[in-house]
């Protein structure tokens, strides 16, 4: 399996409905972190899985846990 920095946002959005509830649950916590962080800073730009994943990766939302 890819890394989800690998993925596309078509990939992304598959594992994030899809069966694989390890994947499923670590993609929720990225966009559970990026709307936190969204609010906190007044976001107001949508951003796709894949720069929720990159900005997630690169300590935009604060400290990450690994993959």
């Amino acid at each position: 399996m890819k890394k989800l920095t690998e993925m596309t946002n078509r990939e992304l959005f598959s594992v994030l409905t899809g069966s694989d509830v390890i994947g499923q649950a670590y993609l929720q916590k990225i966009v559970r972190a990026y709307l936190k962080h969204a609010k906190a800073v007044n976001r107001k730009d949508e951003a796709d899985l894949m720069t929720m994943v990159r900005e997630y990766m690169d300590g935009v939302y604060g400290e990450i846990e690994s993959e």
